[in-house]
């Protein structure tokens, strides 16, 4: 098979691989499409040595299975939930592998889906029905991740919700918080493009950062990871909110406790994603409730991808790339 590995100076470059075989509870994917996440391209520098293939939202059609699989068959389209743990722990047992000492994800410690082909867990494949379009299968796991995070916010039918960031994750979880029946929806982002995407996925209103000053809600959902967002999501929660924490920052941050103490505020942090993060987001697609359209801003083949790549660790702006290998 053909995948793009990553390379001693942090680079990509597609190569031939041997074919994943499965193991006993396993699948291999055939790729139909796979994201490229902030994550993938922020912390390419600190995680995964020479030969890794990232890549962790993933979708596809089963190509074979492993001895005692029985929840799916060759030819079934499935998006993959990107976990592996002991399957015997605490967390394994209450399905959450990702809090398991042995945990490792798909696309970091084990082959990931910049490939044609990717081997998983049999039980974290998740079938996709007919009513979900092709377009929305690499999806999948960055709705849930919103789906996940806005459950941990607590957002209630009618309230309303600031959201700060409008990149992919900041715009799935507005779409799902007007699926869900939010009232206002007020997004803030530097990007003029992304503010624009914001309103067309459901954004009440979508503000410059400069101009979100003096806006509350009961709920403020932080989704981009920039150092302070915390503190200021902070102080625009109002008195008895909570903030939700989904973007990833990858280095020391500070907030100023007393905007907490005053108003009593919750804050929660959340990653990952239960299984029933994954079915919601699956039954919304095939319901209708999430019709992300623009959501992907691009879709390119495997010998594009490191070039790709390097352009969107540089401007990281520019919008949601799917791989279809």
């Amino acid at each position: 098979m053909r995948a793009a590995v990553l390379n001693e100076d942090r680079s990509l470059s597609v190569v031939e691989q041997p074919d994943p075989t499965p193991a006993a509870g396993e699948a291999v994917v055939r790729v139909t499409g796979c994201g490229i996440c902030g994550s993938d391209l922020h912390s390419v520098a600190v995680m995964g040595p020479a030969g890794t293939v990232l890549g962790h939202e993933i979708a596809g059609v089963v190509e074979a299975v492993g001895g005692g699989v029985t929840n799916v068959k060759a030819g079934d389209v499935v998006a993959v939930r990107p976990f592996s743990g002991c399957g015997r722990c605490e967390f394994c047992r209450a399905g959450r592998a990702d809090h398991c000492a042995s945990f490792a994800l798909i696309g970091f410690q084990r082959p990931g889906g910049y490939a044609e082909f990717t081997c998983a867990v049999a039980d974290e494949l998740f079938a996709l029905p007919a009513d979900v379009r092709a377009e929305d299968h690499a999806l999948v796991e960055p709705f849930a991740v919103a789906r996940r995070g806005l459950r941990r916010g607590g957002l209630a039918a009618g309230e309303s919700v600031v959201v700060l960031g409008a990149g992919p994750i900041g715009l799935a979880v507005t779409h799902w918080a007007r699926a869900l029946g939010a009232g206002d929806i007020v997004v803030s982002d530097p990007v003029a493009h992304r503010r624009e995407l914001a309103l067309q996925l459901g954004a009440t209103r979508a503000v410059h950062p400069e101009e979100i000053a003096g806006t509350s809600a009961p709920l403020v959902v932080e989704c981009s990871g920039v150092r302070s967002l915390i503190d200021q999501a902070m102080q625009l929660a109002a008195v008895d909110g909570r903030v939700a924490v989904i973007g990833m920052c990858l280095q020391p941050d500070t907030i100023f406790p007393w905007w907490g103490l005053n108003k009593e505020l919750d804050v929660r942090f959340s990653i990952y994603y239960g299984r029933e993060d994954f079915t919601d987001t699956i039954d919304a697609f095939a319901d209708g409730s999430l019709a992300p359209d623009g959501f992907v801003t691009e879709t390119i083949g495997l010998d594009a991808v490191p070039r790709r790549f390097a352009e969107l660790q540089a401007d990281a702006d520019a919008g949601k790339v799917v791989i279809a290998p």
